[in-house]
């Protein structure tokens, strides 16, 4: 995948422009300040499908994980769920 690099100062002066290119081509933002990264910018669309990616590599996980675990130390759905919420927050 291409890498497109962007100051946050030029983010300000060039926010709409870029933002067409973004939906036009695709090609994410990486956003720097001070030589820094601070942020990535890409459409909505790819964000979601990362998360949707992201949430069925962790239930893979914890299915793997569960089926190694002894029943007597299985955790119900319900606190497998609140685990993960707090690992999520923080």
């Amino acid at each position: 995948m291409a890498t497109r690099i962007v100051t946050v100062s030029e983010l300000k002066v060039k926010l709409g422009v870029l933002m067409a290119e973004l939906e036009e081509q695709g090609v994410p933002l990486y956003v720097t300040q001070h030589g820094k990264p601070k942020a990535v910018l890409a459409r909505y669309d790819e964000y979601e499908a990362l998360l949707r990616k992201l949430e069925d590599l962790e239930d893979l996980l914890a299915m793997k994980e569960s089926l190694a675990v002894p029943d007597k130390e299985a955790v119900s759905l319900e606190d497998y769920e609140h685990r993960r919420a707090a690992r999520l927050r923080g």
